[in-house]
């Protein structure tokens, strides 16, 4: 096949990600699909509230999940077709060589499919190689949805290692789920760099950044909350800086920068203050994800903040927005 016609045949976003929020998270998920991957999420993302259940995402890359809060999977696209006969032939077209590989088969909706195993053995036979069931080197993803069904390789796969965290000593009713502390951090920050939570409570955020590799530092202004989070830190076997004293008043250079405001619910609230915490946050890191129930996008922007998405979180009766912006440090 002539150069030119293969690379007519590559479509603009080669690889796709199986995203799994739960009901309420999936503005989240979209963000930190763009960050993880650099693709806008507002071109892919679906209209409407999903109840659960999993979405496709495009990109230009593929990227490592490993560490993701929302996407379950990366695959690079081999074949696509508009129902599994056409899979499996346009499959054998590709004249696939691997070996020690593994057929996993996903059904979306797909009610009218085969059998799984059926399934597996058909893609198999367009493939020349050895299979290898328990321990393989390369993974292959056959997914059927309502609108086709598509062959992929696998890239990466999330290691969900949020999982457990929230099984620690100290607890406090208004403190974020790990896996949506997890989702901010990716948005902030990638391993190797620094970030800096300035109203860290009981640690939740500092925990998910040491546990991905990320260097956190903790400020709280409440003493006997920043011993809370030094017990939880400590339980899961993370090291972080944590300091009793007032974020306002934080110096330095971040990388990235979190902020879980009061949401005054169960906590008390003084809005100067918050702003201003907002402010510094702005001030000292690169990137900020702001956490808090009121819409503070004109705040921000007033603060000279270059925003780039907002996600609500509905959770009952609470709304929780997730702010994703530039930080001053953004240019420097």
């Amino acid at each position: 096949m002539p150069v030119a016609e293969r690379e007519a045949m590559i479509p603009a976003r080669p690889y796709f990600y199986r995203l799994s929020p739960p009901t309420g998270h999936h503005e989240l998920a979209w963000l930190e699909f763009r960050a993880l991957t650099g693709d806008r999420a507002d071109e892919t993302a679906p209209s409407g509230e999903p109840t659960g259940v999993e979405r496709l995402a495009w990109a230009r890359v593929g990227v490592d999940v490993q560490r993701a809060a929302y996407i379950t999977e990366c695959c690079r696209l081999l074949a696509e077709a508009e129902d599994l006969e056409g899979l499996l032939r346009a499959a054998e077209k590709l004249h696939l060589r691997r070996e020690r590989f593994r057929i996993r088969v996903r059904k979306s909706g797909r009610l009218d499919a085969p059998a799984t195993q059926e399934i597996e053995r058909r893609v198999a036979d367009t493939i020349t190689g050895r299979p290898d069931l328990s321990r393989p080197a390369v993974e292959l993803v056959a997914l059927g949805r309502p609108e086709g069904w598509l062959l992929g390789e696998l890239v990466s796969r999330s290691e969900r290692g949020w999982l457990g965290h929230e099984q620690r000593p100290r607890q406090y009713s208004s403190a974020l789920p790990p896996r949506i502390a997890r989702a901010m951090v990716n948005l902030v920050a990638v391993p190797g760099d620094t970030i800096i939570d300035l109203c860290c409570g009981v640690g939740t955020v500092l925990g998910e950044a040491a546990s991905l590799g990320i260097q956190a530092v903790g400020i709280d202004h409440n003493p006997t909350v920043v011993e809370h989070a030094r017990t939880n830190l400590c339980h899961h076997g993370w090291s972080a800086p944590v300091a009793a004293a007032d974020g306002r008043d934080v110096r330095g250079r971040f990388d990235g920068a979190v902020l879980d405001l009061p949401y005054g619910v169960s906590s008390p609230r003084v809005d100067r203050v918050c702003h201003a915490l907002v402010e510094r946050a702005l001030q000292v890191a690169r990137l900020v994800a702001v956490v808090t129930t009121e819409d503070m996008r004109e705040l921000m922007e007033g603060f000279g903040a270059e925003m780039i998405g907002v996600a609500a979180l509905t959770k009952g009766n609470l709304t929780r927005r997730v702010h994703w912006a530039h930080g001053m440090l953004s240019e420097t």
